[in-house]
């Protein structure tokens, strides 16, 4: 078990982050609800981030082409609900996300289950906010586990990630708006046709060019964003402080590192009979995508859990919480008693 710890606004981001910096090797993100799989598979694409789904309201059809397409791809990217935790057989999945966790351990056993099968070794990520924290401990206690490995993070590249996720958030609330005018019209116009019932419009010459006006205004910052944000996906997701011309000006990073520890290890090209050094490859040194599980090997560290602790915690919480309310209740009904004898004296 694997946490991810982020504030509740940052799961897009820390998500990205993982996609982008670690997404070798095929991986499936789960989400609870359709609603939250229907919002990350949209600010992802429009990162460029090709992804597939799959949900309980597609038709077969389209669940069986989502599932061909993501076992074809080495990398592919798979956002599902929990129909995708059992019953799929998909060979060769070495990650898995828990975007949203899921309500039983039962269903966090399944899938997690889609990774490291078949004596494969694979990974499992939970992303954590504040607001699941009771549910993940009572996760780890129904799997009597104490420790976990927490997810290293580089955090010189959220400065980057968070500029590309605004845009992206942007631009998904404007096409999400567009979209639900698109079907509140067809809709309207479908209705009406079933009726036989013939749509006017009313609106004057003024509200029409008004409308126009600021469809145009929408289309052409739409369009501003779009190519700020392209202009952005055109470089490579690099750490604030990375310098394209001297190594040391990024500093040496656990993925630097390990990737520098990696071609240590390669034996140099041996001396031609003539003397004379045969010309080495070009070794492009950066932070290339490397697979979560060997992000966890070089650099991951055991975490230890005070179950009690947060227990105890909670239970503190809830109880200050109540005694809050039992004052709020003490206070409505004193004032209510006093405006009564008050309105007695007066009669």
């Amino acid at each position: 078990m694997i946490d991810c710890r982020c504030k509740e606004e940052d799961k897009d981001a820390y998500l990205y982050y993982i996609l982008s910096v670690h997404g070798q090797g095929r991986t499936i993100v789960f989400c609870t609800s359709i609603a939250a799989l229907r919002h990350i598979s949209s600010i992802l694409r429009i990162l460029g981030i090709t992804v597939w789904t799959l949900h309980a309201q597609m038709q077969q059809r389209a669940r069986l082409k989502a599932i061909d397409r993501f076992r074809a791809n080495e990398h592919g990217i798979l956002v599902a609900t929990d129909v995708a935790a059992r019953g799929l057989d998909i060979p060769g999945v070495r990650t898995v996300v828990h975007y949203q966790l899921p309500h039983s351990a039962e269903v966090y056993v399944h899938r997690s289950g889609r990774t490291a099968r078949a004596s494969a070794d694979g990974c499992s990520i939970a992303i954590i906010t504040p607001n699941d924290t009771s549910k993940f401990v009572s996760l780890c206690k129904s799997f009597s586990k104490e420790s976990f490995q927490r997810f290293p993070l580089e955090n010189s590249y959220m400065q980057e990630v968070m500029k590309r996720l605004s845009l992206a958030r942007q631009i998904d609330k404007i096409l999400r708006k567009d979209s639900q005018e698109k079907a509140n019209k067809s809709w309207l116009e479908r209705n009406a046709e079933a009726i036989e019932l013939v749509v006017e419009n009313y609106d004057s010459e003024e509200e029409r060019v008004k409308s126009h006006k600021q469809k145009k205004t929408t289309s052409m910052q739409l369009k501003k964003l779009q190519q700020e944000l392209n202009a952005m996906l055109s470089r490579p997701l690099q750490p604030r402080t990375f310098s394209r011309n001297y190594l040391a000006g990024a500093g040496v990073s656990p993925l630097l590192q390990h990737q520098l520890e990696e071609i240590a290890k390669q034996k140099l090209p041996e001396s031609s009979g003539s003397g004379e050094n045969k010309r080495r490859k070009l070794v492009v040194i950066g932070q290339d995508c490397v697979e979560p599980l060997e992000a966890l090997r070089s650099a991951g560290h055991e975490v230890r859990m005070d179950v009690k602790g947060v227990a105890e915690k909670r239970r503190n919480l809830e109880n200050l919480r109540r005694r809050r309310k039992e004052e709020k209740k003490r206070f409505r009904d004193q004032q209510r008693k006093q405006r009564k004898q008050r309105k007695g004296n007066a009669d």
